[in-house]
């Protein structure tokens, strides 16, 4: 699973690598995290329209709601879409289908399981560039509220199984693309064999490293989560 990521990209390496046209005009899109958790706003690629094809920087409540779900609270345990039944779950499928975006990173935490405990394990790129996530977002109002009421964007991030040396930490692992896969990732009229290949694809290449156990903690936001120990 991934249930905790930082992220500390600066605004142009998010629009460099992203290749971003236009972003939403919220500044904290680009505050840095070192302890980014469920519920919490995250950044998200989400890919142009029709008449406007470039690429747009949105924001999202990481945990995704169904457009069909009575309250939002369920967002909570949709934090993670399993890509073995993404295209059949109702929760996942339409979005599957039609709204898929991508969730930037610098790197991701995993703990690992032993007799002496749990030990998070901070994740990250060998080469100087951002990790991208395979995400799903979906639009959700609280028809209670009436027809005024505002639009809430949520996300998810796509896992698999984890793949060599990965499975000695966890048995699952985001879906990370590269930027060829990316481009497939968000491309609207991608067919659905093309978006498994996209998931089977290799990720790039990773490290890690232990790191302090209060990163287990949302409060602990501070660069020296990402520091060895």
């Amino acid at each position: 699973m991934c249930g905790r990521y930082a992220n500390f990209l600066t605004e142009q390496q998010l629009m460099d690598h992203f290749a971003i046209a236009t972003a939403a005009d919220d500044p904290r899109l680009f505050d840095p995290s070192w302890n980014i958790a469920p519920t919490q706003q995250v950044a998200i690629v989400v890919p142009g329209k029709a008449d406007d094809p470039g690429r747009r920087l949105e924001a999202a409540h990481w945990g995704l709601v169904p457009s069909w779900a009575k309250d939002r609270s369920v967002g909570a345990r949709m934090i993670n879409a399993r890509s073995e039944t993404i295209a059949e779950k109702p929760s996942f499928r339409s979005a599957f289908a039609k709204r898929r975006c991508v969730v930037p990173a610098s790197g991701y935490f995993e703990w690992q399981t032993s007799a002496d405990g749990k030990q998070p394990f901070y994740i990250h790129p060998t080469a100087d560039a951002p990790l991208a996530f395979a995400g799903l977002y979906e639009f959700w109002k609280d028809k209670s509220l009436g027809d005024d009421a505002p639009w809430l964007v949520t996300t998810t991030i796509v896992t698999t199984a984890a793949r060599g040396p990965m499975q000695d930490i966890h048995d699952r692992q985001p879906v990370m693309m590269t930027r060829e896969a990316l481009d497939a990732w968000l491309d609207r009229d991608a067919d659905q064999g093309t978006l498994f290949d996209v998931i089977a694809a290799p990720a790039p290449d990773l490290a890690w490293h232990p790191v302090r156990k209060a990163v287990g903690s949302p409060t602990n936001n501070a660069p020296e989560n990402v520091e060895p120990v």
